[in-house]
């Protein structure tokens, strides 16, 4: 009987005291099981110096020095500190902060923000140049519109000839 209520008393005090918390587990860095789109933004910092092909699906900063070309799937920011020499497809918007050699393409919109250097053509639906920016190249909406017929027809009086006089008219 005595053993018993010690028993009892050891249980009630066991399942009375806090369990052992679970140490975090840690993602192993070879773990490949998730997803190939991320949803969180890629940092590439200043001290980075890379040359090849960048592809990506998520946001980036490229606060490095890169040389090649540029597939984006996800927005791009070519920060203060960037040196880059590539040309640039996107399917979604391009910041320019820091200096860019070569062509960019995006589908939504392209950016150049004050202080920015960029030497190249830009074809994107909306582009923005801030002043304080430098920008030689040529920029042009990625629709191929023509102009519309009527703009044709504004210049209707430069298009006739000029009516030959005669002479003097007296009246």
């Amino acid at each position: 009987m005595f053993s018993d209520l010690l028993k009892k008393g050891a249980d009630a005090a066991a399942s009375a005291a806090p369990e052992k918390p679970e140490p975090p587990r840690t993602k192993d860095p070879m773990d490949t099981s998730r997803s190939s789109k991320s949803t969180s933004a890629a940092l590439v910092s200043e001290d980075v110096e890379f040359k090849g092909t960048l592809c990506f699906a998520s946001s980036l900063e490229l606060n490095g020095r890169f040389e090649g070309d540029i597939l984006a799937e996800g927005p791009l920011v070519i920060g203060e500190s960037a040196v880059v020499k590539a040309n640039i497809k996107a399917q979604s918007t391009v910041i320019v902060r820091g200096k860019l050699q070569g062509n960019i393409e995006a589908k939504d919109k392209v950016e150049i923000a004050a202080r920015a250097h960029m030497y190249g053509d830009v074809v994107a639906p909306k582009f923005s140049l801030s002043e304080g920016a430098v920008f030689v190249g040529s920029s042009r909406t990625s629709e191929k519109a023509a102009p519309p017929s009527e703009f044709g027809n504004l210049f209707s009086r430069l298009d006739k000839p000029a009516a030959k006089s005669s002479g003097p008219t007296t009246a």
